[in-house]
């Protein structure tokens, strides 16, 4: 024999006139966990006013809207045949699918989502990345909520990445090995590491988080991450200009490890050539020659400025460089270098928004190992251009941090124009010709 419950879910069903009402109470079961509130009919149909006329007792025949308090609702189906039926059942019946409430769905979404990242745990337990997911998942910080909206997305896509990544973390190369190899080993696809997919946006936001520090905003910031981690994304065309530098590189012999002299440079520097160093060239030098007759070097912004320079100096081995405007890692990575080497660093560039970021990043980077070459008003106002600077552009100058600089920021603010390094090539010749 069927329950009241039963009955009453028959019942409702056989009229299409509660329709909008099950719904109703449906959906406040779901949002509140239980029967109460009121359930809103806009524009009633003529068999939904006769019927919940008929239920509630009440003449609705000339509302254009009906409201059912579920209290009420609960007394009058009391004072039915149907005495004692649970609503809940009511609704489960009607619908034909177990109703959640939004707790309870919630608490099974959490419970499935724990499971989930536990398998990601019990599957690199004993690996180095493991105690770094551990802590992700444990505290729930910005990176698990980041991951919560891939698997929201797509949790096997996600699984399949985070395979991949943590696969990659564990396994990151001893020597330079560029990203399409390495994704290939690791994944199957010289893709998979690539920074606009899923696997790759996490891969990076890993790397980040196991060297604390920020996720890139720019190309040359990742290729430097990546750079200490072994791995190479453009090894060939990030290169930086250079002059009379020397280095030394490795070579394996049976009797051990020997550092030699690079006879690259060696020969570039006999003839007192310019040269292109990319980041394959780089990784070959294991570290620069300790300055001996120049303790310093003189840093371009301007590949122009640096060709001009080096044929008024010519004659003389004074050791150069030119980064090309925003600095490259091969840049950074030789700037690198010969600051450890105690070389001290003079830097010369452009004195517009972008000149003036690139010299600040430089001075915040190197500190008492950078001075600047050019960059004080006399040199400014003397090389002044015709070339007007906007107010966009002038934004990017709140930013710098050097005290020096900000000086400098003041008089562009003032007079909105540029001066350029082009204009400043005898200082610089000058500089170098009294070492």
């Amino acid at each position: 024999m069927k329950t009241e419950s039963e009955q009453l879910g028959e019942f409702f069903k056989n009229n299409s006139g509660y329709t909008r009402l099950l719904r109703g109470i449906k959906n406040k079961y779901i949002q509140l966990g239980e029967i109460k509130g009121n359930v809103i009919i806009n524009n009633p149909s003529n068999i939904e006013k006769q019927v919940l006329s008929g239920l509630m007792k009440k003449d609705y025949s000339r509302n254009k809207s009906i409201s059912i308090n579920l209290k009420i609702l609960l007394k009058r189906i009391e004072d039915t045949k149907f005495q004692g039926a649970d609503l809940k059942e009511v609704i489960y019946k009607y619908f034909g699918e177990e109703v959640k409430t939004k707790q309870e769905t919630g608490r099974q979404y959490q419970k499935e989502i724990d499971n989930f990242f536990q398998s990601i745990l019990d599957e690199n337990i004993d690996t180095k990345v493991y105690k770094y997911l551990q802590d992700i998942i444990v505290n729930k910080n910005e990176i698990y909520n980041k991951l919560k909206k891939y698997y929201n997305r797509d949790k096997k896509e996600l699984k399949k990445a985070l395979q991949n990544v943590c696969r990659g973390l564990n396994n990151l190369p001893n020597k330079k090995v560029r990203i399409p190899v390495f994704a290939s080993d690791i994944t199957g696809n010289p893709h998979g590491f690539d920074k606009n997919t899923i696997c790759g946006k996490i891969f990076i936001i890993m790397l980040c988080y196991i060297e604390n520090i920020k996720i890139p905003k720019s190309s040359e910031e990742l290729s430097e991450i990546y750079y200490n981690y072994n791995l190479l994304i453009d090894d060939v065309s990030n290169m930086v200009l250079c002059k009379n530098i020397k280095g030394y590189r490795k070579e394996e012999r049976i009797s051990g490890t020997k550092y030699i002299i690079h006879s690259g440079l060696e020969w570039f520097s006999k003839y007192n050539e310019p040269i292109h160093l990319n980041l394959y060239n780089l990784y070959n030098i294991e570290y620069l020659v300790e300055p001996i007759k120049y303790n310093e070097v003189v840093v371009m912004e301007n590949p122009a400025v640096f060709m001009e320079v080096a044929e008024k100096i010519k004659n003389k081995d004074f050791p150069i460089v030119c980064t090309y405007g925003q600095i490259k890692l091969s840049g950074l990575i030789l700037l690198d270098m010969l600051v450890k080497q105690k070389y001290k660093i003079y830097y010369s560039g452009d004195m517009d928004p972008e000149g003036i970021q690139i010299a600040d990043k430089l001075k915040s980077r190197y500190k008492n190992n950078l001075y600047f070459l050019g960059f004080d008003i006399d040199t400014y106002k003397n090389n002044l251009s015709n070339v007007k600077i906007s107010d966009t552009r002038l934004k990017k100058l709140e930013k710098i941090k050097d005290k020096k600089l900000k000086i400098i920021c003041k008089e562009l603010n003032l007079l909105k124009k540029a001066s350029y390094e082009e204009r400043n090539i005898e200082k610089i010749v000058k500089f170098i010709n009294s070492r």
